[in-house]
């Protein structure tokens, strides 16, 4: 058989095998999920065991395993804000670890990064982890304007702006916000609005010294 006929072969089984794995993947994977802008209105688009989808299985792997250990972390994250006293009874345990796992997989995805800051916050909001994660998912995505609402919520809430580093970020949001996204602007007032002492004066004090035009409005 000459060389060029068993790439031939070779490169029609490759084909064939992805076409295999991604057919396989759409059957078993669920509905791509959503970070939700309103951290206190978070709910899963599935209520059912989320299957695991191990990396290796197909090209697709990783993908869809990340979408999963989303939707498990936001089933954990609806339970234990619905019955915060058995927070440690519901699947939170299993879905911090498993998104803990597929963060060591994929580092780069901010969704991931906010639903450990929540998941994590539910057992200790003082936890570094929870200022940490915070930490990754602006590094992961500095731009994404989608995330910024649940980002300074997250922030104002659990005493995060405590931390220089992610009081310089939200900085950054809120600039970005007075200058540049006004129609985002009821973002900082229901921050202000849902966070801690700490929280309030530090959103205060980032709006004083970027528009302070706006500090009345803040404070309603």
């Amino acid at each position: 058989m000459s060389g060029s006929r068993i790439l031939l072969i070779a490169l029609a089984l490759t084909i064939g095998s992805y076409a295999i794995a991604s057919a396989v993947a759409e059957t078993v994977g669920l509905e791509h999920a959503a970070f939700p802008s309103d951290a206190d209105k978070i709910s899963s688009p599935w209520t059912g065991e989320v299957p695991s989808f191990p990396a290796t299985f197909s090209p697709f792997g990783s993908e869809l395993e990340n979408n999963h250990a989303l939707i498990a972390a936001l089933q954990a994250i609806e339970a234990g804000r619905q019955k915060p006293t058995a927070v440690r009874s519901t699947g939170q345990p299993d879905a911090i670890g498993r998104v803990r796992q597929a963060l060591a997989t994929s580092p780069y995805d901010p969704e991931l990064w906010l639903a450990l800051v929540l998941l994590q916050a539910q057992r200790d909001p003082h936890d570094p982890v929870v200022f940490e994660a915070l930490k990754m998912a602006y590094f992961t995505a500095p731009t994404d304007t989608r995330l910024i609402p649940v980002r300074l919520d997250i922030a104002g809430r659990f005493d995060a702006l405590a931390d220089p580093d992610v009081n310089d970020l939200v900085r950054g949001d809120v600039r970005l916000i007075l200058t540049r996204r006004p129609e985002l602007k009821p973002a900082i007032v229901s921050a202000y609005r849902r966070a801690s002492d700490l929280g309030k004066a530090s959103l205060v004090d980032a709006v004083q010294s970027i528009d302070p035009t706006f500090v009345p409005i803040l404070r309603g």
